[in-house]
This record gives C-alpha cells, sequence and structure tokens, in this order.
C-alpha cells in the first residue's frame, strides 16, 4: 500500500482517535481498528463524497427536473381519482346516498381531510397548539 504523510489539526486527531475507541470498545482488535485505517477510511469516504458533488455539478441530480416529475404525477393521479369518483358516484349502488353520491360533499370531505394531514407537517404560523 502508498504511504501518505499528511498534518491535521489536534481536533481532527482527536476526532480520529475517538472513533478508533469506538470501534475497539465495540470489539474491534488493535489490527482492525487503528488511527491508519480509520484515516484511509475517512479518506475514502471523503473522496466518495467529492466525487458525487463533482457528478451532480456535471447533471447528475437536478432539483427542477425533479419538482417537474413530482408535480406532473401529482396532477395526473388529482386529474384520474377526479375522475374515478365521477364514474363511481353514477353507480347505482351509491345513487341516493348522498354522503357516496354528492360531489361536492365528498370534494369537501377530501379537502378536510388533506388539510388536517398537511397542517401536521406545515403547521400555518399563529395556529400552534400550546
Amino acid at each position: 500500500m502508498p504511504r501518505i504523510q499528511t498534518f491535521v489539526s489536534n481536533d481532527i486527531e482527536m476526532k480520529l482517535n475517538d472513533i478508533v475507541s469506538i470501534k475497539r470498545a465495540e470489539g474491534a482488535s488493535k489490527d482492525e481498528a487503528n488511527i491508519s485505517n480509520t484515516t484511509a477510511m475517512i479518506i475514502e469516504l471523503g473522496i466518495r463524497v467529492y466525487e458525487l458533488q463533482h457528478e451532480r455539478r456535471e447533471g447528475g441530480f437536478s432539483q427542477i427536473e425533479f419538482n417537474k416529475i413530482l408535480l406532473e404525477n401529482v396532477v395526473k393521479s388529482n386529474l384520474v381519482c377526479q375522475k374515478i369518483l365521477a364514474i363511481n358516484t353514477q353507480n347505482v349502488e351509491v345513487k341516493g346516498q348522498d354522503a357516496l353520491s354528492n360531489l361536492s360533499l365528498i370534494a369537501a370531505q377530501i379537502k378536510n381531510a388533506s388539510e388536517a394531514v398537511m397542517g401536521t407537517f406545515f403547521p400555518i404560523e399563529g395556529e400552534e397548539d400550546n
């Protein structure tokens, strides 16, 4: 194996020693957990992160493209659900049952339920539970 000599700050050295201590506390031997192989592992991880960031700059993940595809699929799902709901309200078995055949009532129930779920994740400012 090639040898690389490098200098690190005291803080980094302490963190490396902490990692080695944790590995040894978990049962690793001195050959399995030492400064040399721990530093090599950290360098490998750092290189992977560097390469992933470099790939991203060269056209890897695109947040805009992801958002576009996500929005398109949400809109399609919404339209499909609307069509299925409209078809089902015409079903003979639900005709005459307002809770099942009234589209505006069903839409209001769906809106209320979705607002409750969204409120859990994205609370409206000023409406916090204390």
